[in-house]
């Protein structure tokens, strides 16, 4: 496997730059991005730059990119914003290309159908960034089950619980704080439900969801509190979400940073957060994403799962317990680490998974897995193909319908008919 890979990416904003950039950039022997395809200018040019791409191989828009795009491309990595994948997804796969999507794959669930029978029968790599499946903890989990040591399923507690920096950062002011664009369920959590669909290994049959916007409300900003954090808050000291907390540490998030363009100098950061969403009280912006839910789901095999998603926690984590037959697993993403107990014989053991990398070494592991099968050929390596990926969304897409008619959802049912929607 010497071959080096060539491939465009479509969206050089914080992911396309910052994590599947920086993979050719950390391994130039095995992948080399050739071309780009990006609206903003600078973002375009810092990427040109930094990947040594040529000017008539850096596109604005992706109708030059695929009128006119650079020949001998294997591939594409695809992102865009969430409601801007659907269109560059259908042209690859015109082109033969081979692609690997960010999650999600679109922001509705009537796109969500087309995509997929668009793609079912595609002979070509097509994988959705579901990387939680390849991240070293996961896959021991899966492991774990799949040995069938502990027995079957009974039921799963897992929760998502996100840091009051990042519900602030990307669910309050950030581009994931409309509930008609991106929900929650859809823009975090759908790897979540994707995770679960993985490990039990069945469709979900049924789900019910509640969720609300709790905190991050006009009426709870602070007495005086101007729209802008910049503009001489009284309330700095007492509050966490100020930006120069939030956004002048040693500690913040480069992503962060990342998805307010080519953030140069601390002196630029100031300036644009005087007058940016990122800049606003979290009380006083436009958004309507809840910072709490839970979703009940009912599967196939009668396993049923509690999941819950918070927005107020001090430490990133994600915790799972799922109950067997002859056993027990319990992941808390505090330690990193994983239990198992056996009931007969009653044995109990701690694992110690080496985690290195963004989100758990999971985007370094799905970019060796699609370049892996690019190289060989062999699409069976390949453990996010599109064609498994459909439930995973649907069940979003049902849980947040669940959740706004306070309803029970069949999902067969929610699944037929949004296919006779598509065809009146």
């Amino acid at each position: 496997m010497n071959r080096q890979v060539k491939l465009a990416l479509i969206g050089a904003g914080n992911r396309g730059q910052g994590i599947f950039g920086q993979y050719a950039l950390d391994m130039p022997h095995r992948v080399k991005f050739t071309a780009v395809v990006e609206p903003d200018k600078d973002k375009r040019e810092f990427f040109a730059a930094a990947h040594k791409i040529s000017p008539e191989c850096c596109f604005k828009d992706i109708g030059a990119f695929f009128t006119n795009g650079c020949k001998e491309l294997d591939g594409v990595v695809i992102a865009t914003l969430e409601d801007q994948r659907l269109e560059p997804a259908l042209k690859s796969m015109e082109k033969g290309l081979h692609i690997l999507m960010e999650k999600p794959m679109c922001t509705n669930k009537e796109d969500l159908i087309r995509l997929y029978d668009a793609s079912k029968d595609y002979s070509n790599i097509f994988i959705v960034c579901h990387q939680m499946r390849l991240t070293p903890i996961f896959r021991t989990m899966k492991n774990i089950i799949d040995s069938k040591r502990l027995g079957e399923i009974v039921c799963i507690q897992h929760s998502e619980n996100l840091s009051y920096s990042h519900m602030a950062h990307s669910f309050v002011r950030g581009f994931f704080n409309s509930s008609r664009l991106t929900p929650m369920l859809l823009a975090k959590s759908c790897h979540d439900m994707d995770i679960l669909r993985y490990l039990i290994g069945a469709n979900a049959k049924k789900v019910a969801s509640f969720g609300s916007l709790k905190y991050f409300r006009k009426e709870n900003a602070p007495e005086g509190a101007p729209e802008f954090c910049l503009d001489g808050c009284q309330h700095y000291h007492s509050c966490p979400y100020h930006v120069l907390k939030l956004y002048f540490d040693e500690t913040t998030d480069p992503a962060y940073l990342r998805q307010m363009g080519i953030v140069k100098d601390k002196n630029q950061l100031r300036e644009l957060l005087r007058k940016n969403r990122f800049g606003k009280c979290v009380f006083q912006t436009d958004n309507d994403v809840v910072d709490n839910q839970t979703v009940q789901i009912e599967f196939e095999n009668d396993v049923h799962v509690s999941f819950t998603m918070c927005g107020h926690n001090g430490t990133e984590r994600r915790m799972t317990k799922i109950s067997m037959t002859n056993g027990e697993i319990e992941y808390d993403g505090t330690r990193g680490t994983l239990k198992t107990w056996s009931f007969e014989p009653f044995l109990e053991d701690t694992i110690k998974v080496n985690v290195n990398g963004t989100h758990g070494g999971g985007d370094r592991a799905i970019m060796d897995n699609f370049i892996d099968a690019i190289e060989t050929g062999d699409k069976s390596i390949l453990l996010t193909p599109i064609q498994k990926s459909l439930e995973g969304h649907l069940l979003v897409f049902a849980a947040e319908d669940a959740r706004a008619k306070s309803e029970v959802v069949d999902i067969r049912e929610f699944e037929t008919e949004i296919r006779k929607s598509l065809k009146k």
